[in-house]
């Protein structure tokens, strides 16, 4: 057999325009789920918040800005409103000059951004809880042009009543990401093989210029650590596998959708 019919969807992923091809199973799956967070959140009443978390390398942020995209085109969804952790990324020139300790080895900020450590919690749980409250919220996002933080950068309205936040350390039972992992009305773990989000992650980093060589010490020493510590840390209410096609699947087993092989990676 042929792979499935795909259809080619303009998204903006990271700020970059992109013309991603999904399948009919993905794009029936994004339908399946927006109409159960519209459901729920009428249910509710109130605005109701989303965390979706996987490691780096498993395509979080196509997911994330394909179901904002579709939750528009349809009429019976409540649109979505789509919003990345990244942009609570300490900013440049406080990474440029701090060091951290991660895993009990004390390492400039610069050598491992992307970690854990290398987040403002405190303001992402200030933010969060502005958003949970119903309320307008100004919302930072991370620019890959200038490789900072522009605060301010997203304005969640006050009508606004689905949102969904993506991220790698949403869902870690980690301190202090454990305060807030609770603050959402539902969450989903988008996991994939490791050895996959290793080909995928160094590939990434070949393509922005790296040598291959630079790319997999980059990948030994941060990228490959921050899979480990969201595998091993984190869990969700819903949990998502992808396969090595880009196929999604609940941890159950049966096939709920099928990405793209050419798929951007978030």
């Amino acid at each position: 057999m042929g792979d499935p019919q795909r259809n080619a969807v303009d998204l903006v992923v990271d700020g970059v325009p992109c013309h991603v091809p999904f399948s009919e199973q993905t794009i029936c799956l994004c339908h399946d789920l927006l109409a159960q967070w519209t459901s729920r959140q009428r249910e509710l009443g109130r605005r109701m918040v989303i965390f979706l978390a996987a490691p780096p390398g498993a395509g979080k942020s196509t997911l994330a800005s394909l179901l904002a995209k579709l939750s528009c085109e349809d009429e019976s969804c409540e649109p979505l409103v789509a919003l990345p952790l990244d942009g609570f990324h300490y900013h440049a020139d406080v990474i440029a000059a701090r060091s951290v300790c991660v895993e009990g080895q004390r390492v400039p900020m610069r050598e491992v951004k992307g970690t854990l450590e290398t987040f403002d919690h405190a303001r992402f749980a200030e933010k969060c809880r502005e958003l949970c409250s119903g309320m307008a919220v100004l919302w930072p996002r991370y620019d890959r042009n200038i490789h900072d933080v522009v605060d301010d950068a997203i304005v969640v309205p006050p009508n606004a009543r689905l949102v969904l936040v993506e991220g790698n350390w949403l869902l870690s039972s980690e301190s202090p990401w454990d305060e807030t992992r609770d603050l959402a009305d539902a969450s989903y773990l988008l996991v994939a093989d490791p050895d996959l989000l290793h080909r995928r992650l160094v590939a990434r980093k070949a393509r922005g210029g790296l040598s291959l060589e630079a790319a997999e010490e980059w990948y030994r020493r941060c990228d490959g650590m921050n899979v480990r510590r969201v595998l091993a840390y984190s869990s969700a209410d819903n949990m998502l596998v992808e396969d090595e096609k880009g196929g999604i699947w609940p941890s159950g087993g049966k096939i709920v959708g099928s990405g793209a092989d050419a798929i951007s990676r978030g």
